[in-house]
């Protein structure tokens, strides 16, 4: 079952998120929730096959109804703290918009991780390859020795990317 067929079932079954990020079970009862990375979530049995329900798309779902499925759209903690779940601190809005939620300091930490892992040189091949255009090594040999384009060598000799190995 997907989590939108899960979410929708939970809304049918009854369980609602109050104000204050609390989940109510349909038996009135307050229902204790997770922690699912970082979010806040509960377990259903939906036609006897278990799953999450994440509390803020099940609260989003409360406010903006099937609004949250359109495309392009994501549930946004706007303190950027994922298991608060608390009514005001839920919208909905595009990926940039959520984005944009992070303190700056935490954008810059995931976008240098993503950008260290799409990296094809290691970093003592980036101190050789300095070293190569030191010593006087064309543009074109470094591409062909490195196996990395004209832009990439210059980026790397420039330090516009690998700023940690140059001193």
């Amino acid at each position: 079952m997907s989590c939108r067929s899960r979410l929708l079932y939970a809304i049918q079954a009854g369980y609602k998120v109050l104000d204050d990020g609390s989940v109510i079970a349909p038996s009135g009862k307050e229902r204790k929730t997770g922690n699912k990375e970082g979010y806040r979530s509960f377990t259903i049995n939906a036609d006897g096959e278990y799953g999450y329900v994440m509390v803020h798309r099940l609260l989003a779902y409360q406010k903006y109804g099937d609004r949250i499925f359109e495309p392009g759209v994501e549930v946004r903690h706007l303190n950027s703290d994922p298991s608060d779940n608390r009514v005001e601190n839920i919208e909905i809005g595009t990926h940039s918009q959520n984005m944009m939620d992070m303190p700056r300091e935490r954008r810059w930490a995931k976008a240098k991780q993503a950008a260290k892992a799409k990296r094809k040189l290691t970093e003592e091949q980036v101190a050789t390859l300095r070293c190569d255009h030191a010593a006087g090594m064309s543009y074109r040999k470094l591409m062909q020795k490195y196996g990395i384009s004209k832009t990439a060598v210059s980026y790397i000799v420039n330090a516009k990317t690998y700023q940690e190995g140059k001193s």
